[in-house]
């Protein structure tokens, strides 16, 4: 079985109607035998975290699951990559780069 990096974005309802929502992105190690079984995995790791005891976090995209670059996860090594087009748009919603904080 080889290494998977899914990434998962969930939606965190607001248990007071007067708060918005906000969002988080996990990602998430399967280890599966190709991409279907990984993209499965993920699926079902995520939907894991919908459940009656946790009614506010629902799960909104499986934005991508693809095999870690380095083929091991073992030690240290690089995980995943994503590539963008601007760097303006990334750091408006990244918070660690001045984007809004969700929690304030």
């Amino acid at each position: 079985m080889e290494p998977y990096i899914g990434i998962v974005v969930f939606e965190l309802e607001s248990v007071e109607p007067s708060e918005p929502s906000y969002f988080r992105e996990d990602f998430v190690l399967v280890r599966a035998t190709d991409d279907d079984e990984a993209r499965a995995k993920v699926e079902a790791l995520a939907r894991s975290q919908e459940s009656a005891e946790h009614p506010t976090i629902v799960m909104r995209h499986i934005v991508d699951v693809a095999p870690a670059l380095d083929g091991t996860v073992e030690g240290d090594v690089d995980l995943y990559a994503r590539h963008f087009a601007s760097l303006e748009d990334y750091a408006r919603f990244e918070m660690m780069l001045g984007g809004r904080d969700p929690f304030a």
